[in-house]
């Protein structure tokens, strides 16, 4: 049963895909990073970063996720709310496939006005949340998530960088995050795009990875796609993700 319904999922997902493309405009958001920029939704304005297919392999295991979904939506100048959470449809090795994976909900603000608020100098921004219980076993209580992110420019090339911390929701225990997300323009509309990322922990078993890809705006959507290289053991192998990100 549970591969008919991983099957049946598979199978409608797209029609929604369509459906809601039909009903949303001018885009642009920040996919396929797991750090983030110094930007929010302006007031009033909804943001949707939806992740169509991410795959990784790790020691020999596949692991499927359909959709992966970030909502911003601006509450006032400067500020957000977001809302997150990936939606795992297949686990090899796992009798149970489906589970709601990485929920969480945070505060985002703009302290300071730069780059991406059409300025000179760095943006600065701030992203405060709480880290909601998955379905997961050994995850299902809540956390705590904070990082301050600096958005500048060298040259043609824009740089993303996030420092933090969080209480996990396996112990409330304590574990750094840090990254950075590389951007450089290449013809027109199409970005080349990179980051490096990770957490150091308490138990000093890091968690880092690095990822190569690109964004293309085209017709109101930024669609994207990366793949995703782990850099220590508690990191998957190799990833890949794929998706499109809209406003409106």
């Amino acid at each position: 049963m549970r591969k008919i319904s991983s099957i049946i999922f598979l199978s409608t997902f797209p029609f929604f895909i369509i459906s809601f493309m039909l009903i949303v405009s001018d885009g642009f958001a920040y996919r396929p990073f797991v750090s983030t920029d110094a930007a929010v939704a302006d007031k009033n304005e909804w943001e949707i970063e939806l992740g169509l297919f991410s795959m990784s392999y790790d020691k020999g295991q596949n692991e499927i996720f359909i959709p992966s979904l970030r909502i911003n939506y601006g509450i006032s100048k400067n500020w957000e709310i977001v809302g997150e959470f990936d939606l795992q449809v297949y686990k090899e090795g796992k009798d149970r496939d489906s589970e709601l994976t990485e929920p969480a909900l945070f505060l985002k603000g703009v302290l300071r006005e730069g780059l991406l608020q059409n300025k000179e100098g760095s943006s600065f921004a701030v992203e405060l949340g709480v880290l909601l219980p998955s379905t997961v076993e050994g995850e299902r209580k809540a956390g705590i998530e904070g990082i301050v992110v600096f958005s500048g420019k060298t040259s043609d090339l824009v740089y993303h960088l996030n420092l933090g911390g969080e209480l996990d929701r396996e112990e409330f225990a304590p574990h750094g995050i840090w990254g950075i997300i590389l951007e450089y323009p290449f013809e027109g509309r199409f970005r080349l795009v990179a980051e490096a990322n990770g957490s150091f922990k308490r138990d000093g078993h890091p968690e880092n990875s690095g990822l190569i890809g690109f964004i293309w705006e085209s017709g109101g959507f930024d669609f994207d796609f990366g793949i995703r290289k782990g850099f220590s053991t508690e990191a998957s192998d190799w990833a890949l993700t794929t998706g499109i990100a809209i406003s409106f």
